[in-house]
């Protein structure tokens, strides 16, 4: 009986991350839009410097040398920002999660006690599946 209560609990557990999720999933998106206006920000900002300076390398560089004087910086630039996005999406090694050795653990008890008491695991699962139910959304 000890092992109905844990696989209710677990399942209440569960349906309480569900919500986080949702939620942080709606978190995530309001931080994505955030991001793109400041990315459409930055390159309007990139635009208006390099103009800028352009006009004023036309006196000391000349017609030739101030476009590239303005190339050169954006080159440079962009060479840095591909270094950091390697760097970025170079993949990390993990440590192990713990939870799924609980999962793992919680599947192997619950799939005992379906093959030794059939009516005290779909007493379990109605509990669960109850306990699912009222969680508000």
């Amino acid at each position: 009986m000890e092992s109905l209560i844990r696989l209710a609990i677990m399942a209440l557990t569960e349906s309480n991350a569900a919500d986080r999720i949702a939620a942080s999933s709606r978190r995530w998106a309001g931080a994505s839009l955030c991001a793109l206006v400041a990315l459409v920000l930055v390159v309007t900002s990139v635009g208006c410097t390099s103009a800028a300076l352009w006009i004023w390398g036309i006196p000391r560089f000349g017609p030739v040398g101030a476009p590239l004087a303005v190339a050169g910086i954006l080159l440079v630039l962009s060479i840095a920002a591909f270094a950091l996005m390697r760097r970025t999406l170079r993949p990390r090694r993990m440590a192990p999660s713990p939870h799924n050795a609980a999962s793992t653990a919680l599947l192997a008890d619950a799939m005992r006690l379906c093959k030794s008491n059939k009516s005290a695991a779909l007493i379990a699962a109605l509990v669960a599946g109850l306990a699912a139910g009222r969680s508000e959304r």
